[in-house]
């Protein structure tokens, strides 16, 4: 049993967490999980691939080795929330996610909202923003420019 069986196994109550928490792999990751178990979350939304992408970053920031840890962050919300990179792009329509701009998936909905608008509306917000939320949303809208549907490819 790998650690993605292992924490399905232990989150469907069929493994104990003692036993769960013996399988290494489950006990390098386990600080990611602790707070979405604990909330309920069914970590079962998560791809298995994207999962262990995000483990292996964690391991390597633990090693010492540089990893962006905003990405890594970034991964572990996408996990949690049960959506992958691919459906929140397409989703708000981003050829890219402005993690370095300083994007934050807690605010998705508001990113939704601003994309929405109409460019005199988006203008309109920009003037009341700070330099780094100016930055953040400026991204937002050259990625959204270069968005091409999956369809149109």
């Amino acid at each position: 049993m790998d650690w993605y069986e292992a924490l399905k196994a232990w989150q469907d109550r069929k493994l104990p967490a003692e036993e769960a928490t013996r399988i290494a792999e489950v006990e390098d990751i386990w600080g990611l999980w602790e707070l979405a178990l604990g909330c309920g979350i069914d970590i079962k939304l998560g791809n298995r691939e994207h999962i262990a992408d995000v483990v292996e970053a964690k391991r390597a920031t633990d090693r010492g080795e540089k990893t962006d840890l905003l990405d890594v962050i970034f991964e572990v919300e996408l996990i949690v929330a049960g959506i992958t990179e691919v459906e929140l792009k397409r989703q708000l329509r981003l050829s890219w996610i402005p993690t370095p701009d300083g994007f934050d998936f807690q605010h998705v909905a508001d990113y939704e909202r601003f994309l929405a608008l109409s460019h005199k509306d988006q203008l309109d917000f920009l003037d009341g923003l700070n330099d780094d939320e100016y930055q953040l949303y400026q991204s937002l809208l050259i990625s959204q420019a270069w968005y091409r549907p999956p369809e149109d490819m």
